[in-house]
């Protein structure tokens, strides 16, 4: 896990650039602010903000520039799946809500995919408003995508004509728009390998900006948003969760580090194998591994089984001492059913996995219990999870690390 408080010294390095964005001189690099006072005033403006979108909004937490109970940016989230999270925003109480999402949205054809966002990007403002009724919410527009980047022509002008609707849209709500656009053209912005995120010198850039366009500065402080987390992050803090976006979402909700957690979007056991060198570098004491809702519709029981046998292999040779735990792969609801068949084969594939557990002496973590204990509920797609289900499944999975 970061060492959230040894390494303050190097986010403040980050955090001390933001008092100085608005002074950006003619090559648009940022002077650098030289005060602690500095650093505290930065951190208290942003204190009782959320700011809920992707995996790109996600990024002011790297190197702790924000601390985790302020952002909900998960890879892939979408604006309806954000809709399926409100509960959560709605429990953090906070008084500013930034919202930044949209590429994950980008389909074709354009008008289809920009009716459909607008239509639910409007329903997740309505939503947000009922429980925060106080709260300002401010839409901040879709970030471009890098010009190097294939399709980056044809991507970047549908990003622009969701941009439109958007503007449109947050001014027929009576909500703030925010319009980063100046961002790219003040600034040389670095954008990482894919084209589409940002490194890290993008965050400060990005926060001293929306000081500038907003008034967070002459508003009250409400309360600081607070992590009700920490007892959970404690003790998983020498854990690795290690899977697809069901499990992702404990880092999205913020019920554990981000370092905690391996499990980005889509993800199947090929692409786990991929990630043990960098699950071997975090040296966990125990990895807890939920894999198959993915799997199940793309490959057999006996593929499945051989690809498990060769991730467990492989994690086992990296890191011999560590304790694996194989999680059952959860079951979905009937929508879920309907939209693919091959989802009446978990129960079939998770025979299979506890015998392969049985067999490679790691645990085998039945979850049938918690959810024939528990009236669990699901998000849209029947596959993944409503916050309230993270904290059970913590609970849950709480006796393997005590």
């Amino acid at each position: 896990m970061i060492q959230r408080w040894v390494s303050i010294f190097l986010s403040t390095a980050i955090l001390l650039t933001l008092v100085a964005c608005s002074e950006a001189d003619d090559t648009g690099q940022s002077q650098l602010a030289t005060t602690q006072e500095s650093v505290n005033g930065v951190q208290e403006l942003f204190g009782s903000s959320l700011f809920v979108g992707d995996s790109i909004i996600g990024g002011l937490t790297n190197e702790d520039l924000l601390p985790g109970a302020n952002v909900m940016g998960g890879l892939g989230a979408t604006v309806q799946s954000t809709l399926d999270n409100v509960e959560e925003i709605a429990s953090r109480k906070p008084s500013f809500v930034f919202l930044s999402m949209g590429q994950n949205d980008l389909k074709e054809p354009t008008e289809e995919a920009k009716k459909r966002f607008i239509q639910q990007y409007t329903e997740l403002i309505d939503r947000i408003r009922e429980p925060l009724p106080t709260a300002r919410v401010y839409v901040l527009s879709i970030t471009p995508v890098e010009t190097t980047t294939p399709f980056s022509a044809s991507m970047n002008l549908q990003i622009e004509i969701f941009n439109t609707a958007l503007q449109k849209m947050a001014k027929e709500k009576g909500v703030d728009y925010i319009d980063l656009a100046p961002i790219f053209r003040v600034h040389k912005i670095q954008y990482d390998e894919d084209g589409s995120h940002f490194t890290n010198a993008f965050y400060p850039i990005l926060l001293g900006y929306l000081k500038e366009q907003t008034d967070l500065a002459q508003q009250p402080r409400g309360p600081l948003v607070i992590d009700p987390n920490e007892a959970y992050k404690e003790a998983f803090s020498h854990s690795v969760f290690l899977g697809d976006s069901i499990l992702g979402a404990l880092s999205y909700l913020n019920k554990l580090d981000s370092t905690n957690v391996i499990a980005p979007s889509g993800a199947t056991l090929d692409l786990a194998l991929m990630n043990v060198e960098k699950l071997a570098n975090q040296a966990p004491e125990h990895i807890f591994i939920l894999l198959g809702s993915n799997d199940i519709r793309l490959s057999d029981k006996q593929t499945f089984i051989e690809n498990y046998r060769q991730l467990i292999s492989s994690i086992r040779n990296k890191l011999p001492k560590a304790d694996l735990h194989i999680l059952s792969i959860p079951p979905v609801d009937e929508n879920a059913l309907k939209q693919e068949a091959r989802y009446t084969n978990i129960t079939e594939f998770n025979q299979a996995l506890d015998q392969l557990a049985d067999e490679m002496k790691v645990d085998y973590v039945d979850l049938s219990p918690l959810f024939a204990a528990n009236k669990i509920s699901y998000a849209d797609n029947g596959v993944h999870f409503k916050p309230d289900f993270y904290p059970l499944l913590l609970d849950y999975l709480m006796e393997f690390v005590k």
